[in-house]
């Protein structure tokens, strides 16, 4: 009996934080339209957790995008984001992405597949810096992980110092290419290998000239190409910014005191009746 009580126990708290943001059955499509959640649903959302969509039926990609006058992609989200018959699919949120979906909302679209559910889920502690992406990426032979601009578009570039690709490859012997823009033989630069960067605990680490940081800046998506080599295939989990993006709060232009203070889970920084989160935007 005591034994049963735990379970129960240990499975509401796994479970406490999860939100039903949408449930039905839905054919996703261009022409039928997508699953849209309104901004009010994100109230109580964090960095760190994931967005789940359960899905059937699926033959080509999802988009994430919130629904400003643009329809942006989600900061984070991935571009060529396959997915194939039925199962489901993990988005990561950001801190960015968190921003824009409570200010926005959200739009879950596709060429072809059937929604029947989306949750708000616990997912993983974000790294130190500036979260460009997260989640898990397979990295086997000759993969690419592609990303929107929309998840760098918030940097303080003057602040950053290096680029980290953090993985569970436990090793450095593979190779990491960072395309910019496009495939180089379709006018795209690939700007750095991992003969470039050194490695870290868990991450190989790319520093940044000022010509580096202008091309990451200006690109219009990143593809991040991996080859497992003769190694054994692993996740991809973090590509982060690093540098002195602790500053940022005190860096605001504005007269008067700070408060800090927490709400709904995440620092919010007050300073003469406006709210800035922890990178210094106005919320």
């Amino acid at each position: 009996m005591k034994k049963i009580t735990l379970l129960a126990a240990l499975f509401a708290a796994m479970t406490i934080n999860a939100t039903d943001l949408w449930t039905g059955s839905k054919h996703v499509s261009w022409s039928d339209g997508g699953i849209q959640i309104q901004k009010e649903a994100f109230a109580e959302a964090l960095p760190g957790q994931k967005i789940v969509v359960t899905f059937t039926g699926a033959s080509d990609g999802i988009e994430f995008k919130v629904m400003n006058a643009n329809f942006d992609h989600l900061a984070g989200s991935r571009e060529a984001a396959w997915i194939n018959g039925d199962g489901a699919f993990e988005q990561f949120l950001t801190v960015a992405a968190v921003d824009s979906l409570k200010a926005y909302g959200l739009e879950i679209i596709g060429a072809n597949f059937t929604c029947n559910k989306v949750e708000l889920l616990d997912g993983k502690t974000l790294k130190d810096g500036f979260t460009v992406w997260t989640g898990f990426f397979w990295a086997d032979e000759w993969k690419t992980l592609e990303l929107y601009w929309n998840g760098y578009a918030g940097v303080d570039w003057s602040k950053a110092t290096a680029l980290r690709i953090y993985s569970e490859a436990g090793r450095s012997d593979f190779v990491i290419n960072v395309i910019l823009n496009a495939w180089p033989d379709q006018g795209g630069e690939n700007v750095a290998n991992q003969e470039a960067m050194t490695a870290g605990e868990g991450y190989m680490e790319l520093p940044l000239t000022d010509e580096l940081r202008t091309k990451l800046a200006e690109a219009s998506k990143w593809m991040i190409q991996f080859n497992k080599e003769t190694g054994e295939p692993f996740n991809v989990t973090d590509i982060v910014l690093v540098g002195n993006f602790s500053t940022a709060i005190d860096n605001i232009v504005i007269d008067g005191k700070a408060v800090k203070t927490i709400e709904n889970g995440q620092l919010v920084i007050i300073k003469n009746g406006v709210k800035y989160n922890a990178l210094g935007a106005q919320l």
